[in-house]
């Protein structure tokens, strides 16, 4: 909300109306010193914005705010490592302490109106947005580093049990990268992890010497470094790791032989002749300590405001891309959030929706067109969105108009944003989301080793690779975008399941299972067995139910980064698998090879007439959804429970993907036309009275029906065992909800 509406107080009452006209139900108010009493006087509930203005978006309140002149000037005066010292250090308890009483003070003055939300901040980052720099080298968030490395390179007990036991985990990153942040409700169990060790010098852990000599020597050994003391340890700067990289040295002096890094290529087949030269675990400990920095942080402000008002949710805004950078690891994340609103970059909402189930995740509403606008709520609506925030004020209202009218854009938005409040629609968000046992990995690790393959190409350039271009030319992000997609296009609803959640992975024998590896690069020894249980233990009904499909070699590096010098799945992938999808289902089956880029497949699939070879390929591999629509129309079906009625929308599957500028990439124009098209139920799923829900018709007893899908608006159906009255089948199902105990 913008600053118009207080240069006349007195009209707060009609700016109120005005938002009520246009469908808006929830006002902000922004920071700790903001007044609510407009809108408790109008009746009108509010959420608190922007708590923690100091620390947390380095856009404000920083004197790196100009990003680009920063990292120019640092890259012209010499690339110095003083500059890797983050204006505010997430362990530094002083700026800690103060900001976990701004939330406190928000709780105290808010809490009792009872607000929607708080939001911890908006548009966090541990750099600024993605981009890539070497925050933070502060000596608290070293000593942080230090500790936590002490824990993660630590002896362990002897593992006389299976790798994937729950009850026998052992010390590996993603052990200790959770400490001291607590774990979302889930299907997996917790981590046995330790206390957190990171949050600056008076509260250091004490440690048993001779385990530290151990850990020392353990992290030296994995590393490929020398260091004499603990207080000698210092991670590897980007620069560093690409020297590295460039040279083949473990500790090179001096700066990076660019051109050589340019012209460095990872070929698997070749690479463990050379292993130092691929070892990053020097940094990418280092990435992840970030990481989990940020997370902990979150999750210390969360219970701060929980302590004083513990019926508000809270979580945070604008938030990035799975990323290597600002602190983007979204599983981590999810486990210390409320709520959140994402830009939906790089698969981030599909993510979060499968680690935040259940949780509110809401939009922010761009867009100035009722058609475009009207699409992308339903999408996101059936993907469990539960409210959007329009952006923004100053754009909806004249407030030159002595009425304060409602701008184009406004009149635009109001009929989406009444329609969304419909009984149709409140139907589908009290219905129970149906997906597919079929999972996407999530590996956080993957995603840092990618990111140092792919920028080898710019050389020195590197800090200038924002994440606004990542957005566009992540190769590793187009590749989970492709399996995504070409699944949905099959009629499946995949979800997604993160490192941790695999490594403890428990199959009945009765339970269909298909895990699909993303150019899943850096993978646990504990992962690698899970991954080898899926296909090794066939479920106990004839039919092949697990598979495993991969783009590439999986785990050719371990969870730190480093090069295996085996790799326990190269038995079923070869490591020569270059642009190479491969599906491998039950001991006695050999792994299935089709050769693509799926770095290509998103773009292709939107052309007027694509390529089905991928799609054919991977339905002979892993069929088709229980509603069955030809892939090379691009429609994606969504299914739901509510009662003893399957409910059913379908919508054009285009690329929703948004940029940071809140611009939706473009290339839909072809999905852009109303299609016609037939649904059929999957055998052997019996036959259905079948209703059209937008026009209450009934369409039949069947196990098909032809339809028109209109590009702008999902097609919604409900199929029930038993005849209903059409006309008044909505309000018999939401009626069926409330009398449900």
């Amino acid at each position: 909300m913008g600053d118009s509406v207080w240069k006349r107080p007195d009209k707060v009452p009609l700016f109120l109306e005005r938002l009520r006209e246009m469908g808006v139900d929830t006002a902000m108010v922004h920071g700790v010193g903001a007044d609510p009493q407009p809108w408790l006087a109008g009746r009108f509930p509010f959420y608190v914005e922007n708590i923690v203005n100091r620390g947390l978006c380095l856009k404000w309140n920083s004197p790196v705010a100009d990003w680009e002149k920063f990292v120019t000037d640092w890259a012209k005066i010499g690339r110095a490592e003083s500059a890797f010292i983050r204006p505010y250090c997430l362990d530094d308890p002083q700026w800690l302490g103060w900001a976990k009483e701004q939330m406190q003070t928000a709780a105290r003055r808010f809490g009792p109106h009872t607000p929607l939300a708080y939001n911890i901040r908006d548009e966090l980052s541990v750099t600024i947005s993605a981009n890539p720099f070497d925050y933070d080298f502060a000596p608290a968030a070293l000593a942080g580093f230090r500790d936590w490395l002490k824990v993660l390179y630590a002896p362990q007990p002897r593992r006389d049990e299976p790798p994937s036991s729950p009850a026998f985990l052992g010390t590996n990153r993603r052990d200790v990268q959770n400490a001291g942040v607590p774990t979302a409700a889930a299907t997996v169990p917790a981590s046995p992890t330790p206390t957190n060790a990171a949050s600056g010098s008076e509260n250091r852990r004490s440690f048993d010497p001779p385990n530290e000599a151990v850990a020392l020597a353990a992290l030296n050994t994995h590393w490929q470094t020398r260091f004499a003391s603990w207080d000698e340890v210092r991670p590897f700067s980007t620069d560093q790791i690409k020297h590295r990289m460039a040279s083949g040295e473990a500790q090179p002096r001096g700066q990076p032989d660019w051109q050589t890094l340019q012209r460095l290529k990872f070929d698997p087949a070749t690479a463990r002749r050379e292993p130092t030269r691929w070892n990053f675990a020097p940094w990418g400990d280092f990435r992840t300590y970030m990481d989990v920095s940020l997370a902990r942080v979150l999750g210390e402000l969360r219970q701060a405001a929980r302590e004083v008002d513990p019926a508000t949710p809270v979580g945070i805004e604008g938030t990035q891309m799975p990323s290597a950078w600002g602190g983007y690891d979204l599983w981590r994340l999810a486990q210390v959030l409320d709520w959140v609103e994402p830009y939906d970059i790089g698969n981030a909402r599909e993510i979060l929706g499968s680690f935040m189930s259940g949780k509110p995740i809401l939009t922010t509403v761009f867009e100035n067109e009722t058609n475009a606008a009207r699409r992308r709520l339903w999408h996101l609506l059936l993907e469990g969105d539960r409210g959007c925030i329009i952006w923004w004020s100053e754009d909806c209202l004249d407030w030159d108009s002595p009425d304060y009218a409602l701008t184009p854009k406004a009149r635009a938005l109001m009929p989406v944003l009444r329609e969304l409040k419909s009984p149709l629609t409140r139907l589908f968000l009290r219905a129970e989301r149906v997906r597919d046992p079929i999972y996407l990995h999530y590996s956080q690790p993957s995603i840092q080793v990618a990111w140092l393959l792919e920028s080898t190409v710019d050389g020195s350039t590197w800090p200038r690779r924002f994440s606004s271009f990542e957005a566009e030319h992540n190769r590793h992000a187009r590749v989970r975008n492709a399996w995504l997609k070409a699944l949905q296009d099959l009629g499946f609803s995949p979800q997604f399941i993160s490192s941790e959640q695999l490594e403890r992975l428990r199959l009945k024998p009765e339970e269909p299972f298909t895990l699909v590896l993303p150019r899943s690069l850096a993978l646990s020894d504990h992962e690698a067995v899970a991954i080898e249980s899926i296909f090794s233990s066939p479920p106990a009904t004839a039919q092949p139910t697990r598979l495993v499909l991969s783009e590439g070699v999986p785990g050719l590096f371990d969870e730190h980064g480093r090069l295996r010098a085996t790799n326990r799945l190269e038995r079923w992938v070869p490591v020569n698998a270059a642009n190479t999808v491969f599906a491998r289902r039950g001991v006695q089956h050999t792994a299935r090879a089709f050769s693509t880029d799926l770095t290509q497949f998103s773009k292709q699939r939107l052309a007027v007439s694509p390529s089905a070879d991928f799609w054919h390929w991977l339905a002979d591999e892993i069929g088709s959804g229980p509603i069955r629509l030809p892939p090379s129309l691009r429609a994606r079906v969504h299914r739901f429970r509510a009662g003893t009625a399957t409910l059913v929308a379908v919508e054009r599957n285009i690329e929703y993907q948004m940029s940071e500028d809140l611009r939706q990439s473009g290339g839909n124009e072809a999905l852009e036309q109303p299609i016609e098209l037939t649904a059929r139920l999957s055998a052997p799923a019996p036959a259905q009275h079948i209703y059209d829900l937008r026009s209450g018709k009934d369409l039949g007893y069947g196990r098909e029906w032809p339809f028109t899908l209109d590009p702008w608006l999902p097609a919604l159906f409900a199929l029930l065992p038993e005849p209903a009255s059409a006309e008044t089948l909505v309000r018999q199902l939401l009626e069926e909800f409330d009398r449900a105990p």
